[in-house]
């Protein structure tokens, strides 16, 4: 009889969790709806291919024009931004000519040729007078070739 009393309370304990625990319980009503039976968005118009007709003129604006960047630069401005063009472009060719005639890793030789991309884009985009650009490109071009090791 001790002993019953004595596991008594183990033993109402262990059947309060059984009643409570989660197999017990009904299962939960979905909510929402099934993906299935939800209603499609409608679909974008298609985009005008050479088989269309393009609109005509009167009904499509014409874009507005971009005033260049360079219009609104004082010379002192631009003066300094070529300078540093020339300045960022002075010092990656000097790298990639450290490396020009040298047997390359892979990924050397990718560096390599991406800053050589970098300055020929540069000079385009000179040519351009597009000097927003320009900077740009050689500003990445300098920090590409910084990274090239050849001694």
């Amino acid at each position: 009889m001790r002993r019953l009393a004595r596991s008594l309370p183990s033993l109402v304990i262990a059947l309060a969790f059984v009643a409570v625990s989660c197999a017990h319980n009904p299962p939960r009503q979905q909510r929402g709806v099934p993906v299935e039976s939800r209603p499609t968005p409608p679909q974008p118009p298609p985009e005008p291919t050479s088989t269309t007709r393009p609109r005509s003129p009167s009904t499509t604006p014409a874009p507005a024009p971009t005033p260049k960047v360079e219009s609104a630069m004082t010379p002192a401005q631009r003066r300094a931004a070529i300078g540093r063009v020339v300045s960022d472009t002075t010092a990656a060719s000097a790298a990639i000519r450290k490396c020009g005639k040298r047997k390359l890793l892979p990924d050397q030789e990718s560096v390599y040729d991406t800053v050589r991309s970098y300055l020929d884009q540069t000079r385009a985009a000179l040519g351009r007078s597009e000097l927003w650009n320009a900077e740009s490109l050689a500003r990445k071009a300098r920090q590409l070739a910084s990274s090239l090791d050849c001694p």
